[in-house]
């Protein structure tokens, strides 16, 4: 019957073995090929450049997932702005670790941004393997850099169970070294406290420690996403800022605080200013095709095979009738 049916239908039969082993061949791609870049937050560190060290601009966001239709307008308007030297993202890269995705990020990037961006990591970065492909594009999950008299610190907060004690006696021993700077600024995805309505609880369980440790340590400021909004004022003696309005699903309807945006934060002589800046997503079309073609052509593949491989069906039926 099997001969039968591909001397009957030799092209779609050739044109389905063919989709089937290309998608294949594309998932092996996707698992295995190499990245093309290494150490990225250490390279971008190095091309950081601002004219006065006491007095420079640099922006903060995260939650982009992945979400075209937010980030690239946001990536445009952080660039049109020639007072940000940096950015730094809080995290959530991309809605899925897939080395795919780290790809099509890197390439938004290349295009819409030309000053560094640094990133702390987020629980969505650490989806589908995620966790080793990040470690080999950006680096260390965790480290220090300091621009003129400001000293920032990136931690690895991906769950809210915390991080482990390693990095919290680095984190004590960094600070330490910030007091001689005159402005200390903490970044990390999953913050020490929610600052929304009681019944949220988005935040790491050792919170309280940590504002104790950031109090006593006069952070500056501290710097977090993971909650899909915008919150900033002074929790227990700590200024913050919640920004996570980069592209992923907005978390409530109040326009004062869900809304897409960035950060612009200014320092000056050790003072230090936020501004918050919102961003028009693109259109409905724009978004959907942004949420597809990461995995549109792989799926195009395989639903194609199936198509000609289901249209084969109904000769073979019509035989067997008659």
């Amino acid at each position: 019957m099997t001969t039968e049916v591909f001397k009957a239908h030799p092209i779609k039969i050739i044109l389905a073995s063919f989709s089937i082993m290309l998608f294949i061949g594309i998932q092996v791609w996707e698992r295995h090929a190499p990245l093309p870049i290494r150490d990225w937050n250490k390279k971008e560190i190095s091309r950081i450049k601002v004219s006065d060290s006491e007095g420079f601009a640099f922006a903060v966001f995260g939650d982009n997932k992945g979400n075209s239709t937010v980030f690239e307008p946001l990536l445009r308007d952080i660039d049109h702005r020639t007072e940000i030297a940096f950015a730094i993202d809080l995290g959530d890269l991309v809605n899925v670790g897939k080395r795919g995705h780290y790809r099509r990020l890197l390439n938004q990037l290349k295009e819409y941004l030309a000053i560094p961006l640094l990133t702390a990591i987020g629980n969505h970065d650490l989806n589908n393997g995620g966790s080793r492909n990040y470690r080999e594009i950006f680096g260390s999950t965790y480290y220090t850099f300091q621009v003129g008299e400001s000293y920032f610190v990136v931690l690895d907060a991906t769950t809210e169970s915390g991080f482990d004690r390693a990095e919290r006696q680095w984190l004590e021993v960094e600070l330490q070294k910030a007091q001689t700077s005159k402005t200390r600024f903490v970044f990390l995805h999953v913050p020490p406290f929610d600052p929304r309505a009681n019944g949220f609880n988005k935040c790491l369980r050792e919170g309280k420690d940590l504002l104790d440790l950031f109090r006593r340590y006069k952070v500056t400021h501290l710097f977090a996403s993971h909650i899909h909004g915008y919150f900033s004022g002074v929790w227990e003696g700590v200024p913050y800022t919640v920004t996570g309005g980069a592209g992923g699903e907005l978390q409530g309807r109040d326009p004062e605080h869900f809304f897409h945006h960035y950060v612009q934060v200014n320092v000056h002589d050790g003072k230090v200013a936020t501004v918050v800046r919102s961003v028009n997503a693109e259109g409905i079309l724009s978004q959907f095709l942004g949420e597809v073609k990461d995995d549109v052509v792989e799926w195009g593949l395989l639903v194609g095979a199936g198509v000609l491989l289901f249209t084969l069906g109904f000769p073979m039926r019509r035989k067997k009738i008659s």
